[in-house]
């Protein structure tokens, strides 16, 4: 099985997203029951406002679980024009609605995609090309195979 289920791009508070569901995420959102990631989201920033305010222009979310928990790692990217190396970025983590301080920024796995997303904007030729074209292709073992959501 892949690290990743099929990405999803979805905008919350006019912020555009990429989300990046892990596999085992099956353990806490149910495969059948369609957008209850974007819904579990939007519920996540309404009720972390003043934690995701600020200077971004785009996020990259990974979802996966720990202990029956829902994990949010939330990747910021701000001022993609001002950086000659790339965007400013931040990361906020949380479990389930409660923002996470005592665990690590994120697995290898993830910024493996990172790096790979990096990438992949600055091949494109708009930001917008970027963020609704297709995702960039991920090392043997990491690409997403499935979609979360089984359609029936």
């Amino acid at each position: 099985m892949a690290s990743f289920y099929t990405p999803i791009r979805f905008d919350i508070q006019n912020i555009p997203t990429i989300i990046y569901p892990c596999s085992g995420l099956e353990k806490v959102f149910d495969r059948n029951q369609e957008e209850c990631i974007e819904q579990y989201l939007l519920n996540l920033y309404q009720e972390n406002t003043i934690l995701l305010k600020g200077d971004s222009q785009y996020h990259v979310i990974i979802l996966w679980t720990e202990k029956n928990s829902r994990m949010t790692d939330i990747w910021i990217h701000a001022q993609l024009e001002s950086w000659g190396s790339g965007p400013l970025v931040d990361a906020k983590i949380f479990r389930n609605f409660t923002p996470e301080l005592n665990i690590g920024v994120s697995a290898g796995d993830g910024l493996i995609m990172l790096g790979r997303e990096e990438e992949h904007r600055r091949k494109k030729a708009t930001f917008e090309e970027f963020l609704n074209g297709d995702r960039p292709v991920l090392p043997e073992g990491l690409n997403a195979t499935e979609n979360l959501y089984i359609l029936y």
